[in-house]
């Protein structure tokens, strides 16, 4: 009985924190559809991305959705050196490495979607994302190229 407890105790953990993400995930989102400060807009903008999703691909939008999310995950972000914090002789830009914390990620990835793609196609490039085969993919690929085009620039301490 006692064992019952533990396991049933563990699951409704995992449950509250899967429902923890959604929130947050959902939350984000929404406050980036945005526009004039119209929450109720971009509510209704999100719940009809979600009912497309349902009817184009009969299956939970929501795991459509988070998957084309963890699909974009950036994982790294280079940043400049300001001249002040280093020897002013040297006038090669230097950069160095810094992991983004998931709050962050889940930012940059939902932007990446928003900025390529307009409200009427949105759903389809969620669709094409979670496939891997889209336009923010190819965002993102850029993004570490250019990241990796630094390499010679950066500082690891």
């Amino acid at each position: 009985m006692i064992y019952w407890v533990f396991i049933h105790a563990k699951h409704q953990d995992q449950n509250m924190e899967l429902k923890y993400e959604e929130y947050k995930i959902k939350k984000l989102f929404i406050n980036m559809l945005l526009k004039k400060g119209k929450k109720t807009c971009s509510e209704n903008i999100f719940k009809n991305i979600l009912i497309n999703l349902k009817k184009t691909t009969k299956q939970k939008p929501n795991f459509i959705l988070f998957k084309s999310i963890d699909n974009l995950l950036p994982k790294l972000k280079a940043i400049s050196i300001p001249n002040k914090k280093r020897n002013k002789k040297k006038k090669k830009d230097r950069y160095f490495l810094m992991l983004l914390n998931e709050d962050k990620q889940i930012k940059k990835s939902v932007s990446w979607l928003l900025l390529n793609t307009n409200l009427k196609n949105l759903t389809s490039e969620i669709i094409q994302t979670s496939k891997n085969k889209s336009k923010t993919i190819n965002t993102k690929k850029q993004y570490y190229k250019n990241i990796k085009k630094l390499k010679f620039n950066l500082i690891f301490d």
